[in-house]
């Protein structure tokens, strides 16, 4: 009798043990063994060379911290504006006060984001009910999943870590002022609801998911739908002003038609994106849906719908349990969703895995709710205990050496090239990356491979054109030059490096009106302006 009530302490000390703030502390040594190495990776040149190295004068004045508000991400002055994420912005501007241009300094702040967003989802699962051991489970797979290394590894990929840990900071306030009612974690959920909304849009879902939380518990009352449709109605209403006056001057046309049937086109990503949550064996730096295999996707389908149906063999799906899978399932189709909006149809879209870092925590609702789980959380079974430790030393593994695909520009677009081979601009920018390292045949070799797969790559022209110029063959870069400017006529790099070609040429006035073309453009650019006042002092 005495060693079976010592038994019984044991288990219920490990889930007290496990909720305390022990278990918080395990996942973030957890997180640092696995993601140490990444903090000395460099910049990949997908996206974060934009963001940050040609902005890095933007980013190092803090004055300039009200138009993080006012501006594309990409400060895109004189292009299309599509992307508002001013507190991405923001984040990169705290990195850029003390890093500089150092790669260091982001990398930092990406893992100490990922430690915040494993830490908070496992504080959220614990509020939501869930024991001790299973809410560490769950944000153990959560911290070592490989399809999240993306959002660590990669610079710009932490904007959907950072959604996480505002969306799931705004559930835990949420779920206290629920528990408790005190009217400072209302305050503080709104709060960090405003900060994941002004973080990616997809935010504006969450108070759709509270309510139907109430709902769900019976709770639901009008004053709590008068406090939640006042402060969305609030807070979207401010988000939206200020999104509207970022893009008021090139705004990207794209019509709610246009959204519905991008979404509709690119939805079998879903089904990809679900298999690389249960089976992360097909990871990629830059997947598309030609190159990405569904077999992992059907049978993650298969795994969800066998586990559906044991649940309801074994009596398991009372009313609660029945809610919360479905609750889970929606939190991780809606979040997901954006995800499959593309403006231009044209370009073969990219969905690349970091976008599942919100979605992620909806299917980790589905598996707290598993009698499977519950029957681990026993941890008296030796067969649930080895198969749950050898997949997280597998996952754990796999996400470590998926990160070597991180480490700089050259290794990120050598996987992207052999694991996308139907991108034209995974071809072209691997290209791009042989060009910077002056090995101009191999960059000439892949911006012919992205021509043969689209011949109206942008961008793809103008670099070979540079080559052929480089090369003294003037007549194939003008003609390179002028095959970009027929399809892509904005952008300011063709017009300007056909300028310089003419220059070279002695065509004086032909190098004038395409500089002044460059110029009308893009009036900040600066080497057409000095190019033109050299013309103007020569005459």
């Amino acid at each position: 009798m005495s060693i079976q009530n010592q038994n019984k302490f044991n288990l219920s000390d490990l889930d007290f043990w496990l909720s305390s703030w022990r278990g918080g502390f395990l996942l973030i040594m957890l997180g640092i063994f696995l993601y140490w190495k990444s903090i000395f990776f460099q910049f990949v040149y997908l996206d974060d060379n934009s963001l940050i190295l040609d902005n890095i004068e933007f980013l190092k004045n803090f004055s300039n911290l009200p138009q993080a508000f006012l501006k594309d991400v990409f400060q895109a002055d004189h292009g299309l504006s599509a992307y508002y994420r001013p507190i991405l912005t923001i984040s990169f501007m705290a990195d850029a006060f003390w890093g500089g241009v150092n790669p260091l300094a982001y990398h930092i702040s990406n893992v100490l984001i990922h430690l915040l967003a494993i830490v908070l989802a496992w504080r959220a699962l614990l509020l939501l009910g869930y024991r001790g051991k299973i809410s560490f489970l769950l944000a153990t797979f959560l911290a070592v999943h490989p399809v999240l290394t993306q959002a660590v590894s990669w610079v710009a990929g932490r904007n959907d870590s950072l959604l996480t840990v505002f969306v799931l900071a705004s559930l835990i306030f949420f779920l206290r002022y629920f528990q408790q009612n005190k009217s400072l974690d209302l305050s503080f959920s709104i709060l960090f609801f405003v900060l994941a909304l002004f973080t990616k849009e997809s935010a504006i879902f969450l108070p759709v998911f509270f309510l139907a939380y109430l709902w769900m518990r019976r709770k639901l009352t009008g004053s709590q739908i008068m406090v939640w449709s006042v402060s969305w109605i609030f807070v979207v209403g401010f988000w939206f002003y200020l999104r509207h006056l970022a893009f008021s001057a090139n705004p990207m046309p794209l019509a709610f038609k246009d959204i519905f049937w991008s979404v509709i086109k690119n939805s079998p990503a879903f089904v990809q994106m679900l298999g690389k949550v249960f089976f992360p064996f097909n990871l990629s730096v830059l997947p598309n849906i030609p190159d990405t295999t569904f077999w992992w996707g059907f049978l993650s389908l298969v795994l969800l719908t066998t586990l559906l149906y044991w649940e309801y063999r074994v009596g398991a799906f009372a009313r609660r349990r029945s809610l919360m899978f479905l609750f889970g399932l929606l939190w991780f189709s809606i979040f997901l969703a954006p995800s499959f909006i593309r403006p231009n149809p044209n370009i073969i879209a990219d969905f690349i895995e970091h976008r599942l870092y919100l979605p992620i925590f909806g299917l980790l609702i589905i598996l707290a709710e598993s009698d499977w789980l519950y029957s681990l959380s026993k941890i008296n079974n030796k067969i649930y205990l080895s198969v749950t430790l050898i997949i997280i030393i597998t996952f754990g593994a796999i996400n470590f050496f998926h990160q070597n695909n991180f480490r700089d520009r050259l290794s990120f677009w050598i996987n992207a090239s052999e694991n996308s081979p139907s991108s034209p601009l995974a071809q072209r920018n691997l290209g791009a990356m042989y060009h910077l390292d002056k090995k101009l045949e191999l960059a000439e070799k892949y911006y012919q491979k992205a021509i043969e797969l689209n011949d109206l790559e942008p961008m793809v022209h103008t670099n070979l054109g540079l080559i052929y110029a480089s090369r003294g063959s003037f007549g194939p870069a003008e003609r390179e030059y002028l095959k970009e400017i027929s399809f892509n006529p904005d952008y300011d790099n063709a017009h300007f490096n056909l300028g310089l070609l003419y220059f070279g040429m002695k065509k004086y006035d032909l190098a004038t009106e395409e500089w002044q073309k460059t110029l009308k453009i893009n009036p900040d650019y600066v080497d057409a302006q000095k190019g033109l006042e050299v013309l103007k002092n020569s005459r």
